[in-house]
């Protein structure tokens, strides 16, 4: 890579100021008020970690994202899928879209409506969102980029799971992510694409708080995730128990890492039942209306 002079990275840092000015908006919101605030939504280039224990709804987070950066018809999305096929994430996609009860399609209580479906269908073939069943070696996602972008590269490339990938080459799990990483850092950074890398927070030793909040040490595998990332979003769950034997479950998104910017957390409200996230209003934060809340 030929070597630039400073006031080549200045005109640079000067266009991205420009761009982000005149846009208004950002180029790829998360469609989350307050994360969009404090990051300005996702830039090109940047490398985010969206972590969560099983089953707390990471994937959902991130395919709930790339749907929001492909509804811009100029941006191509990739989502490269280690985890799942490709027709459960449509479906995922499908209820998230139309607030459908994902239970209720693959038990076969209800069916998908002609119009719903018509509908659908015009949605995915207006945007640029490809699902990519691999992804388990970097080689794999060099020759998919090639093969499908050979003109033209992904702005963001979404990788679900992380540790997921090929190890055995490299002899342990650790090793095998570290490689990985450093080499989606350097694709990153060659062709200026976002990078939104979906990852598992290890297991508690017994014994532990289970009802601790987790923090990015708690990155399953490897400190080179958190030392490559731009972001680093964890969702987590708290679990309240009442005396008369019920029970609360508040969800949280917490920004525990922002390069550019503060760190963030707040309560939000996932509805599994479409695997969709939204902000939670004052009520259902428990805030009496019209209370001042420190800034």
């Amino acid at each position: 890579m030929q070597p630039k002079i400073l006031f080549e990275y200045w005109k640079e840092a000067l266009a991205f100021i420009k761009a982000k000015h005149e846009h208004g908006s950002p180029e790829f919101p998360t469609g989350i008020g307050w994360l969009d605030e404090k990051t300005g939504g996702m830039n090109r280039g940047e490398i985010w970690i969206i972590a969560a224990k099983p089953g707390l709804g990471k994937t959902s987070l991130s395919l709930q994202f790339a749907r929001n950066f492909a509804e811009n018809p100029d941006n191509k999305i990739a989502f490269f899928s280690l985890e799942m096929k490709g027709w459960q994430l449509m479906l995922r996609l499908f209820c998230e879209l139309n607030n459908v009860d994902h239970s209720m399609l693959i038990t076969g209580q209800e069916e998908i409506g002609d119009a719903l479906r018509t509908s659908f269908e015009k949605f995915i073939h207006s945007i640029d969102f490809e699902i990519i069943e691999t992804g388990y070696t970097f080689e794999e996602i060099e020759k998919t980029i090639a093969l499908l972008y050979e003109t033209d590269k992904p702005d963001i490339i979404f990788l679900d799971f992380v540790q997921l990938v090929e190890w055995k080459t490299y002899n342990d799990e650790r090793t095998a992510i570290t490689e990985y990483i450093r080499k989606i850092k350097e694709l990153a950074n060659k062709y200026n694409i976002g990078f939104v890398i979906v990852s598992q927070i290890r297991r508690l030793p017994s014994g532990a708080d289970m009802n601790r909040e987790p923090e990015i040490s708690d990155l399953k595998g490897s400190g080179s995730l958190e030392a490559c990332a731009d972001k680093v979003l964890i969702i987590y769950k708290e679990i309240t128990k009442s005396k008369w034997g019920g029970e609360t479950i508040k969800y949280f998104l917490n920004l525990a890492k922002n390069r550019q910017g503060e760190t963030k957390k707040e309560e939000v409200i996932f509805e599994g039942w479409r695997y969709h996230f939204r902000e939670a209003t004052r009520q259902e934060k428990g805030e009496r209306i019209g209370q001042l809340q420190p800034e």
